[in-house]
């Protein structure tokens, strides 16, 4: 698969609302790890909602896998993952309980990765999800996700509430599964620094257009500064 993300000529409107999202075209190659910018509401969380079909385009072609995300005939999606700052597994399960139960949904599932990752972020198989901080939530979901084996991978913010040695040891994984998987990674986020020394390049959104910019030029070209 020579570009597991593919977006052509995509528009996005708020129903009844503005439009958000012009013209976005970009191709995310497998293996390719692909940063999104953009100052607060210029569409970045949109962008990914539309490419994991929770939301659709008024215009334009996505494919993800080969496959339009809103179609009822995929049979690939169990590849692609998503991470967000925005999603909650709280509960009474056990961290063992929940990834075992999370594993009966895909036929690749890991757990040797699995058990790498419980180790290296320091959880313990008996913690209750739903006595977790925020920031070991995300990770519980970064292990599932990983764990998976997954040809593409979606990351909206989850950095965000991370702190700075778990998300160093985040991105750390992150590599070690893009080289062993040859996954396509699509990360947005709010962390210039999170992307000038791991992305490959960074699609910067403005004025509801998106264009793809080497990570090193970040700071030069847009003034984001270091931001955390």
């Amino acid at each position: 698969m020579g570009h597991p993300i593919k977006l052509e000529k995509l528009f996005y409107t708020i129903p009844y609302g503005d439009t958000i999202l012009e013209d976005i075209n970009l191709e995310v190659g497998a293996g390719e790890f692909i940063g999104i910018l953009g100052h607060n509401g210029t569409g970045k969380t949109t962008l990914l909602d539309l490419i994991m079909g929770f939301k659709k385009p008024v215009n334009g072609r996505i494919s993800v896998i080969g496959e339009d995300p809103h179609s009822i005939d995929r049979v690939r999606k169990h590849k692609v993952v998503f991470l967000s700052q925005d999603v909650a597994i709280k509960g009474n399960l056990s961290i063992k309980d929940f990834l075992k139960f999370h594993s009966s949904f895909y036929d690749d599932y890991s757990v040797e990765v699995e058990g790498h990752l419980v180790n290296v972020f320091g959880l313990s198989y008996d913690m209750k999800i739903g006595a977790l901080s925020t920031g070991q939530q995300k990770k519980v979901q970064v292990i599932a996700a990983f764990a998976t084996k997954p040809e593409v991978i979606i990351i909206d913010e989850i950095t965000a509430v991370l702190d700075p040695e778990t998300r160093d040891i985040f991105f750390r994984e992150l590599e070690n599964v893009r080289v062993q998987y040859n996954s396509a990674i699509l990360l947005a986020t709010n962390i210039a620094e999170d992307l000038t020394t791991r992305a490959h390049k960074v699609f910067f959104i403005e004025d509801r257009k998106g264009v793809l910019h080497d990570p090193k030029d970040i700071h030069h070209l847009f003034n984001i500064g270091k931001a955390a």
